[in-house]
């Protein structure tokens, strides 16, 4: 391959520019430095305590009397909060995910499970794939219903 003199100036020319563009992009957190408001900070802090004292707690544990909470996430605000009873034989993987003990691979064998196999008879059906110790399969059954068709 042979360059004219005039591309191979344009070829250096283009190099040089993608060259200095990376060492500003790479450098750029030492010269901007975004101003530090102490007055708006507060604001900010003091907004996102009124914020958590809005939310409402879980209710406490029978044996432990501390709170706790059934799901993975407090409420979002991109996501509407789950109900109490969850059906298992019409829920989605999303869903199921965001049960505490139950992950993406689990959500996604009971799902594969119930299109395989039909909808589930007894919530003890799920044991078998997952590997669920005893508290969190009672959570699991305290949300996990199977409404009849």
């Amino acid at each position: 391959m042979s360059f004219t003199r005039t591309e191979r100036n344009g070829l250096i020319a283009l190099c040089s520019l993608i060259i200095i563009l990376i060492v500003v992009r790479a450098t750029m957190y030492l010269w901007v430095h975004p101003p530090d408001n102490a007055e708006q900070n507060k604001k900010l802090a003091a907004a996102w305590e009124v914020f958590k004292r809005s939310q409402p707690v879980a209710p406490a544990d029978d044996t432990t009397g501390e709170a706790k909470n059934d799901y993975q996430d407090a409420y979002d605000e991109n996501e509407t909060p789950l109900p109490d009873k969850i059906d298992i034989n019409t829920v989605d993987s999303p869903t199921l995910v965001r049960l505490k003990g139950i992950g993406p691979v689990t959500a996604g064998k009971i799902i594969a499970y119930r299109n395989k196999n039909g909808a589930f008879t007894s919530i003890d059906q799920i044991a078998a794939l997952g590997s669920f110790n005893d508290a969190t399969f009672a959570i699991l059954k305290k949300h996990l219903v199977i409404t009849a068709k």
